[in-house]
């Protein structure tokens, strides 16, 4: 039984512990294909690689020259992969969430900067009156007893 592999130059991307990384597919074998991509991996690591609606899992069992040798779970087609498209974004749907414009929250961040300006005030307004209370309060029992000596020896 002999082993083919195919050469090809697939873009895809991987999921490598939860996290995507663009990846591209240089061979493809019946139950392995070769990438490279910038991801840090290493051997064991498991990684699922999508491209368009198909999805290869497999786990890294060689890493040479900048390619990662992938031994895949199932046997993966050339033909499937080649004619799948890439995987575009879709938008989300118009009544999802996420697409309202959230005027409201920048409307909360604006009131909170003023908050937020008016504690910084009147903590720095508090400071200063604060230290200039020490200050008079320090200077006072200073110069309480020069100028009580002076007033007695004037005084009599």
């Amino acid at each position: 039984m002999t082993k083919t592999t195919t050469a090809v130059l697939v873009p895809c991307r991987i999921n490598v512990d939860t996290r995507w990384y663009d990846a591209c597919i240089h061979e493809i074998g019946p139950n392995d294909i070769v990438i490279s991509t910038t991801a840090s991996l290493r051997r064991g690591d498991n990684v699922q690689a999508r491209r368009g609606t198909l999805t290869i899992n497999g786990h890294v069992s060689w890493i040479r020259n900048g390619r990662i040798g992938i031994a895949t779970q199932n046997s993966v087609s050339v033909g499937a992969m080649l004619d799948e498209p890439r995987h575009t974004a879709r938008r989300a749907p118009s009544g999802e969430r996420r697409n309202v414009a959230r005027a409201s929250s920048i409307a909360q961040a604006e009131r909170s900067r003023q908050i937020g300006s008016a504690m910084q005030f009147a903590a720095l307004t508090l400071a200063t009156g604060g230290g200039a209370y020490l200050l008079v309060t320090q200077l006072y029992v200073a110069l309480t007893i020069p100028l009580t000596r002076i007033s007695a020896v004037l005084g009599s």
